[in-house]
C-alpha cells in the first residue's frame, strides 16, 4: 500500500530535502509551495516519479482547502504531514522596534497557517493507519533554552514567539489526539544555513537538517505531543 506525505514550503531549503529523503523511502510525496513555477521546477529537479506538486499558501484559507481537494484526487489518506512552511521577518529587529504588522504576519503564516493545515488535513490523517504530523519549529522557541542561553542569541520576537505558539499547538493537539492518532510532534533541526536567515554561515546544510526531521517522521517510536531536537526531547 502506497504511503503518502505532504511537505509544505518545499520548493527549496529544508523542505526540498525532506521531500528528497521521503521519496527515497518510497513515499509518494506531495511537494507543497506557494509559487507554481518554483514548485514545478523543484519537482523536475528532483526527478522522482513519486513526487508531485501541490500549490498551497498556508496564509490563505482557500488555498489550503484547494490543496486538500487536489490531494483527494489522488488518495483519501495522508500518512505524513510535515508543516515546514514558515517565514522569518525580524531576525535583525529588536522587539522594541518591531512593527505590529510584521508581528501579525509572522503569526498569520507560522501559527495560524499551521493551525489551519492541521484542521484541514485531519480527516485524511485519520484515515491513515498510523498518521503523523510533524511541526517544524526552532530551538529559540523553547522559552527554557532561550532564557538559559542554550540557543543562538537572536531575540526575534516575531519569529521566536510565533514558533513558541506552534509548540503550544503541538502540545494541545497532542493532548487531544492521545493514543487515538494522528501523532503530533514538534521538531527543530537547529541552526541551518538557508534563505530564511539570509544564508547565514556556520549552520547545518539543508540536507543535514532535513535528516533530523525525517528521522523523527519515520521513527517507530511514539513521540506524541513532545518537542525534539537532534539530541532528543527538549523543554518547552
Amino acid at each position: 500500500m502506497t504511503k503518502y506525505a505532504f511537505v509544505t514550503g518545499a520548493n527549496k531549503g529544508i523542505g526540498y530535502e525532506i521531500v528528497h529523503q521521503l521519496a527515497d523511502e518510497d513515499y509518494h510525496v506531495f511537494l507543497g509551495a506557494r509559487n507554481e513555477d518554483l514548485g514545478q521546477k523543484a519537482v523536475q529537479s528532483l526527478g522522482y516519479a513519486n513526487v508531485s506538486f501541490i500549490p498551497v499558501d498556508i496564509s490563505d484559507t482557500q488555498s489550503i482547502h484547494n490543496s486538500v481537494e487536489k490531494i483527494l484526487e489522488v488518495t483519501d489518506h495522508i500518512d505524513l504531514l510535515i508543516n515546514n512552511a514558515g517565514i522569518s521577518l525580524d531576525h535583525s529587529t529588536l522587539p522594541s522596534e518591531l512593527k505590529l504588522e510584521t508581528l501579525r504576519q509572522a503569526f498569520d503564516v507560522n501559527f495560524f497557517g499551521t493551525f489551519q493545515m492541521i484542521q484541514a488535513f485531519l480527516p485524511l490523517m485519520k484515515k491513515a493507519q498510523s498518521g503523523r504530523i510533524v511541526n517544524v519549529t526552532t530551538d529559540m522557541a523553547s522559552q527554557t533554552k532561550f532564557d538559559n542561553g542554550e540557543t543562538a542569541p537572536i531575540n526575534a520576537l516575531g519569529y521566536n514567539s510565533s514558533k513558541t505558539a506552534v509548540n503550544a499547538l503541538t502540545l494541545a493537539f497532542g493532548k487531544e489526539f492521545g493514543n487515538d492518532g494522528p501523532e503530533m510532534i514538534g521538531v527543530t533541526p537547529g541552526f541551518t544555513t538557508t534563505d530564511l536567515n539570509g544564508n547565514a554561515p556556520g549552520g547545518r546544510t539543508p540536507a543535514e537538517s532535513a535528516q533530523i526531521i525525517t528521522q523523527y517522521a519515520l521513527s517507530d517510536t511514539t513521540h506524541n505531543g513532545k518537542l525534539y531536537d537532534e539530541n532528543g526531547m527538549m523543554p518547552w
